[in-house]
């Protein structure tokens, strides 16, 4: 599993760039937020407990285009809550792919089968799949039994399709390493691109602080 050489160069190129022209600071990665609506209501999240009438707000195609071409930068991460369930989001990644940015997708998989055809293999785009570890970790996190292997089964699919897929794992700090390590093995025989792991925060407004 490695970064691509096309996005090696790209944002090597990107790099050089902003160095020649005497920029010390420059951003790498914009994470795009189009919704805060989400489909579960995991524990360690911050942002389930805002009220409806944020909830329920969403960027249009168009802000969402608009800040890509603001920032500028050549990689774009789209989160929320979850992407899949913006009516546009197909709209919003074809527009960031056509402008050559590497576009990483995250999502909880529950609607990504039925959401996949919408959506097409490029070198720019990337699905990251949440994945909290193996099947009881990760059901565990999310608070529901049977997300697992749904997301499991949407990364075969999306493979079997010819998409670049990841997995995003974030780790709190009761997370056993030798577990983790398994978890990894099992991820990689799905054949994945990659994998991207983070720390859990104990967010203000989440329901768990304990982790």
């Amino acid at each position: 599993m490695s970064i691509p050489l096309l996005q090696k160069a790209r944002i090597g190129a990107y790099i050089i760039r902003q160095q020649l022209s005497g920029r010390r600071r420059y951003p790498l990665v914009l994470m795009l937020e189009p919704l805060f609506r989400c489909n579960l209501a995991c524990a360690g999240c911050g942002k389930i407990d805002y009220p409806d009438a944020i909830l329920n707000q969403r960027l249009s195609v168009e802000q969402c285009l608009a800040a890509v071409d603001e920032c500028g930068a050549p990689v774009v991460s789209i989160a929320g809550g979850e992407p899949l369930l913006h009516k546009e989001i197909d709209a919003i990644v074809s527009g960031i792919v056509a402008r050559r940015k590497f576009v990483y997708l995250c999502t909880n998989a529950l609607l990504l089968q039925k959401r996949l055809g919408l959506f097409r293999p490029s070198p720019y785009f990337v699905w990251s799949v949440h994945l909290d570890g193996d099947r009881e970790m990760h059901d565990r996190s999310v608070c529901e039994e049977g997300v697992y292997e749904r997301a499991v089964a949407a990364i075969r699919a999306a493979k079997t399709r010819g998409f670049r897929v990841n997995i995003n794992c974030t780790l709190f700090n009761d997370a056993d390493p030798e577990r983790v390590a398994r978890f990894f093995d099992q991820a990689g025989a799905l054949g994945i691109d990659g994998i991207t792991v983070s720390p859990g925060y104990a967010y203000e407004r989440a329901p768990d602080q304990a982790h």
